[in-house]
């Protein structure tokens, strides 16, 4: 039986003529070496072949030279299955850039690793939010059995809600970890830290921190999450607290934390007027047995004339079309930037207050009251054709009380007058009298203008008030910019809550809560970090990528193929070649070993 090795082979030709025409006839050759020659064994003539046969030919012989090479044809080629893999790739690394393994030390011998597990359900809510009973069919469907070297059936429904109450149990030292790193990587950032407070709705009537009442969404089921960011937004310290729990009430359990736990030199807590009163004030100034904090923040509306002493009357002459003109020219305020003009107004004990004021703003609320003020008009109109359809006698006060109940949604009280003219129709008979009402709505400029006399106006407190000779130590600047940028946390929350979908809960014990909130800020903490690498370095092609959203959707693209080779039996791995665009944001994220080629590897190992 004759054996011939194709690979040691190659596609040879020669040209003759032939009544002027000139051919060219190919065969198979095999190269060697004697007495110092390079010579030529024709092993096979195939004669006269076409340019595109000749082709085929040249690219069959160069791929049987690969090692793991076969023949096929397109007809016994077949995927059978994709797995997700460059979107989740880039959230493990982020997992593994903070080292978040290292929080999830915990005793006992385990099947599957607590932290793989955590970092399993954080990877789901970045990726694609689904309930925990959901979560290890999706994880079937990823890359992540070979990334984590964990075999698929060992993930499931119920080893997730086994391993929810530990992973709770390890929330303080997440919070610890990631607290000494970004103290040690960023120190500068915790210069400003932030808190702040926010409601979510609530799935189910059994969990004990659950309460029914009025929160962000209405009146409904719901608990309370607290969070502490530093100035890049980076969570560091989280909380579930009872629906209910009053923001200005947390003060006090956030001190408890800050002194005992996370003691940084010079830092600044920056939190919302929501959290502001008195007795939290005098907690954070410390009454000398205590240790000051300093704190930023900003005090009511309301409270703006009684503090800062001013009358507001001398500023009734600004208007939204000249106000960017006369802002340049308002009594004692000094230009920070194109949106804020501030002016000192004073100390009071251990408290400094600096009034502020932001054109953009001024012309916002003004737009606000003009909308509300229409809207209130055509409300009022509705509510007439409403009357004069009556089929039953109304009660005037209750009829007044629908008005004034609109009116107040919409804060026009302080400036709209309704009054009510009674009114009768007859009924279907056309003999009894119906006794109804017609309002009639007025608004009352004087007033219109004293409503918005704070327009625009904000007023922060601070207890930097130490000085050098005859300026403060901490300038307005450096007092407001903090204040100004606690967008970082708002922006958690709205991530949270939106994206990472920490709303609604379906687990209802109370350690499974928890653990829940645990994991959405876990998956924030993965968000962020991508998205300021993103914004760290630029893209060319990529340029409109700012975000993890569509970062993740520019990614999901590359995928794990699993391909089989029905004429010899054989099933592979295979990643999606990434394009252009995904190198690049590979590059800008730092991440470009992700495409080296070892999960192809550990995927076919796995097969074995």
């Amino acid at each position: 039986m004759f054996v011939m090795d194709l690979t040691s082979l190659h596609l040879h030709w020669r040209e003759a003529k032939r009544n002027d025409k000139t051919y060219r006839s190919y065969s198979l050759a095999r190269a060697y070496r004697r007495d110092g020659k390079n010579r030529k064994e024709i092993c096979v003539k195939l004669g006269k072949l076409s340019d595109d046969a000749a082709n085929r030919w040249r690219t069959f012989l160069k791929a049987i030279k690969k090692e793991g090479s076969f023949v096929a044809t397109l007809e016994d080629l077949s995927a059978t299955g994709r797995f997700a893999y460059l979107d989740v790739a880039a959230v493990n690394a982020a997992w593994d850039a903070w080292r978040l393994d290292d929080a999830f030390n915990v005793a006992g011998l385990r099947d599957v690793k607590l932290s793989s597990i955590a970092k399993i359900l954080t990877i789901n809510r970045c990726i694609a939010p689904a309930s925990k009973s959901q979560t290890a069919e999706w994880f079937k469907g990823t890359a992540l059995s070979w990334m984590l070297d964990i075999n698929s059936d060992s993930v499931n429904a119920s080893r997730i809600f086994r391993e929810l109450e530990t992973i709770e149990k390890q929330k303080e030292a997440i919070c610890s970890h990631l607290f000494k790193l970004i103290a040690k990587r960023y120190p500068d950032s915790l210069n400003s830290i932030f808190y702040d407070l926010s409601s979510t709705t609530f799935t189910g009537s059994r969990c004990l921190l659950m309460k029914w009442g009025h929160c962000k969404e209405g009146y409904r089921n719901h608990i309370v999450l607290a969070i502490v960011v530093n100035q890049d937004g980076l969570p560091f310290y989280w909380e579930v607290l009872p629906g209910g729990t009053a923001d200005s009430t947390t003060i006090a359990w956030l001190m408890e934390r800050m002194k005992h736990r996370f003691r940084v030199k010079g830092v600044t807590l920056v939190f919302d007027r929501g959290m502001v009163s008195d007795d939290n004030l005098v907690l954070l100034e410390g009454n000398g047995k205590e240790e000051e904090i300093k704190y930023i923040s900003a005090m009511d509306k309301n409270q703006i004339e009684e503090i800062s002493g001013l009358d507001f009357n001398q500023f009734a002459h600004l208007t939204s079309p000249r106000i960017d003109k006369q802002v340049e020219s308002l009594k004692g305020f000094s230009k920070l930037n194109e949106n804020t003009w501030y002016r000192e107004v004073g100390l009071k004990g251990k408290r400094r207050y600096i009034l502020c004021f932001n054109p953009q703003l001024f012309k916002d609320q003004n737009k606000a009251r003009e909308e509300a003020e229409k809207s209130f008009q055509e409300i009022g109109r509705n509510l007439n054709a409403e009357l004069l359809r009556a089929k039953k006698s109304r009660q005037e006060k209750t009829t007044l009380k629908k008005f004034k109940k609109e009116a107040a949604r919409l804060k026009v009280t302080q400036f709209a007058n309704v009054s009510l003219e009674e009114v009768y129709l007859k009924d279907e008979t056309g003999k009894a009298n119906i006794r109804t009402y017609r309002g009639s709505i007025t608004f009352d400029d004087k007033k219109k203008k004293k409503a918005g006399e704070l327009d625009g106006f904000w007023l922060l407190v601070t207890n930097h008030i130490e000085k050098s000779e005859n300026d403060f130590t901490v300038s307005a600047k450096e007092a407001i910019n903090p204040y100004r940028e606690k967008v970082v946390i708002e922006a958690a929350f709205r991530d949270i809550k939106s994206f990472v979908e920490v709303a609604p809960v379906y687990v209802w014990t109370k350690e499974h809560v928890k653990a829940h909130y645990t994991l959405c800020v876990l998956s924030y903490l993965m968000d962020r970090t991508l998205t300021l690498r993103l914004h760290n370095k630029k893209g060319e092609i990529t340029r409109d990528v700012v975000a993890h959203e569509k970062l993740y959707e520019k990614l999901s693209g590359c995928m794990i193929d699993q391909l089989k080779v029905a004429n010899v039996g054989l099933s592979t791995f295979k990643m999606t070649p990434p394009t252009n665009e995904q190198r690049e944001l590979l590059e800008r994220i730092e991440m470009t070993k992700l495409l080296g080629g070892d999960i192809e590897k550990k995927a076919r190992q796995a097969e074995l």
